[in-house]
């Protein structure tokens, strides 16, 4: 089986129709059996707060999460992202310490330059399906 984390950027970029490449992934991806995409539980916040900012209803994040297993915040993921050396924002460090935290052999999935440069120094193999 191979294991991806979704990271937000390309999760956002899906989910409001900013790039047909992603969301187009996320469906083929999902809908393979012998493939299981992740994310933090910190997604759904993410995914909440940016459709409550532009005005659109909070259940339209169940297009993204109801295709995903969830890798809940613990205390272990906090711990894992503030032991990251690379400098990446908070909730980057989140996503990746998730990954950390739940021993995952995953592909990070992202389109965010630093997040995908401290997941490379951090080991962990890339892939951004959007396509500008």
């Amino acid at each position: 089986m191979t294991t991806f984390y979704l990271d937000t950027s390309v999760a956002l970029r899906a989910l409001l129709g900013h790039s047909p490449s992603a969301a187009r992934w996320i469906d083929q991806t999902t809908a393979n059996m012998s493939h299981m995409v992740v994310s933090s539980r910190v997604l759904r916040t993410e995914l909440t707060r940016v459709l409550r900012r532009e005005g659109l209803p909070v259940t339209r994040r169940n297009e993204i999460l109801d295709v995903l297993a969830l890798v809940p915040l613990t205390d272990g993921v906090l711990a894992a992202a503030e032991a990251i050396e690379p400098h990446v924002k908070t909730l980057d460090a989140i996503h990746l310490g998730s990954v950390i935290a739940a021993g995952l052999d995953a592909t990070i999935v992202s389109h965010d330059a630093a997040m995908i440069a401290a997941a490379t120094s951090l080991g962990y193999p890339t892939f951004d399906p959007v396509d500008e």
